[in-house]
This record gives structure tokens, sequence and C-alpha cells, in this order.
């Protein structure tokens, strides 16, 4: 049985199963709309800031008119951990257009919260696919829009044949990002991730690695990665918001992970200290 939460929905504390949505909401109908997912440890919030500055950044590239603002907005994020009494876990928050039955159209905010799910404690085996075969939809900038569906059957495309996580290609045999993480990979002393200009998400915790990188040394490179030449790297890892940093493999390859472990460490050192 799911452990009942309180969560926020327009400026009311529910319960979580009597929570709904108007039917007609443009998030529902459309996916017209924009997510965070954020997490916290000790009730602390990881680079809220960042997360709350990414979705404003968002509703405004696609013309969402609102009253949000970054006080208000981590105010909330800090009450639902209050009201949970949770430790530790994992917050979503969901602005969408709003219902479109309505005369004045007001955008809804949804904030649900959950624990972490488990995390495996060992590199985690990837699979790569050509991202023309599932509806992938790429925005520049990039957002964290709710139109995920390609992403998610690729995801459950992946797991059914035994992966954890698939990681694309583009038309052009650049690898691009994963069905919900991003990809990284060393090289020598080089950390390499391909770039922004691929329309792949800048996501917090992906700025947060390439940051303790440069602190250890190790030279940056953001850019085209062919599908051809992942055999020559030394090292790899997904990362997201949950999952932090994992190392990964794939058939006929492997590593012995020295340096992503090392970061692993410090990521965790950072994500539990501040």
């Amino acid at each position: 049985m799911l452990e009942k939460k309180i969560y926020y929905i327009n400026g009311k504390w529910i319960k979580s199963d009597e929570a709904k949505i108007p039917f007609n909401d443009a998030g529902f109908l459309y996916g017209d709309g924009l997510f965070e997912t954020l997490r916290f440890d000790n009730e602390k919030l990881f680079s809220a800031n960042k997360h709350i500055k990414r979705i404003l950044s968002g509703l405004k590239l696609i013309k969402l008119n609102h009253n949000f603002n970054p006080d208000s907005l981590l105010l909330l994020l800090q009450k639902i951990i209050k009201k949970n009494s949770l430790k530790n876990g994992m917050i979503r928050i969901m602005i969408t257009r709003g219902d479109l039955s309505k005369i004045k159209i007001i955008p809804n905010i949804y904030i649900n919260i959950k624990s972490f799910y488990n995390i495996p404690n060992k590199p985690v085996k990837a699979i790569f696919f050509n991202e023309e075969k599932f509806p992938i939809i790429r925005f520049t900038p990039a957002i964290k829009s709710l139109n995920y569906i390609g992403n998610m059957l690729a995801k459950k495309e992946c797991e059914k044949l035994g992966y954890y996580e698939p990681i694309f290609y583009n038309r052009n045999n650049i690898i691009t990002e994963c069905a919900i993480r991003n990809i990284f990979f060393i090289k020598d002393k080089t950390l390499i991730t391909p770039s922004l200009d691929l329309g792949i998400l800048s996501g917090v915790m992906r700025s947060t690695i390439i940051s303790i990188a440069k602190k250890n040394h190790l030279n940056i490179s953001e850019t085209h990665i062919n599908r051809d030449e992942i055999n020559l790297m030394d090292e790899a890892f997904i990362s997201s918001t949950g999952i932090g940093l994992l190392p990964c493999y794939w058939d006929d390859w492997h590593s012995e992970f020295e340096i992503t472990n090392k970061l692993k460490k410090e990521l965790f050192n950072k994500i539990n200290n501040g």
C-alpha cells in the first residue's frame, strides 16, 4: 500500500489519496506545462534556487503568464517537507497553463512528495537507442516539458530488455542524453559530456558534477560524442537529481570506475554537507 502524503494543489494542502486535477487542465489535455524534481536530504533541499530559476525561466519561454516568484515557491517546497515529516526524499513541482474550461485561465500548480526509490549500489548496465525510433521532443533552449512520452517508452523498452537506462544517439550518430538522466564519460583526465547545443537539458546535478570535476583538476569537454567512440572511453556514469551519480557500463565494455567513484563520494559529501 502506498504511504499517504500531503500534497499542495492551488493553495490547498490535500491528502494524496484525495488529490485531483481538473479534467480540462492544459497539462493533462496537452502536456502544456513544466515540472522540476528536487531532492532533499535531512530536510535540506539540494540546489533549490537553481531548480526554481529553471522552471521560472521555462515558463517565460513557453509564454505562460503567472504570479509565482522564487521566494513563494521556495517556501512551499520547505512547507511540504515539514507537513509530511519526511527527512529524505523527492519533491516534484508541476505548473500547467490552467483549466481551459474557465473564462479566465489561471495557471495550476501541483506539488507532491515521496520517499527515495531504491538506488543501485553497483554499476548499472546501459543500452544505446536511436532516438528517432521514439517520439523524443526537444526544445531549444531545453525545458522540462510535461511531454515525456518518448522518454518513457524508451525507458520501458530498455527495462524490458534487462537494462537500467537507455542512452540516446541522434540521426548523426551523436550521443545526446539518457531517457531521464545525463550521461558522462571519462577519458584520461578529461570529463566528457554532450554539449547543450544538442538540445539536451542542462541538469542541475550535471552542473554540480562539472563543478566538482573542475575542483579535482579534470579537464571538461562539453562536445559532440560519436557513438563509435564510446568503447574508447575509460569510465562512464549517469546522473540525475534522484540518483546523484551512478557508474554505468554496456555490452562488451567495462571499467574500474576509479575517478567516477571519487567524484561520486565528493558529490554525496556535498549533498549531505551543503
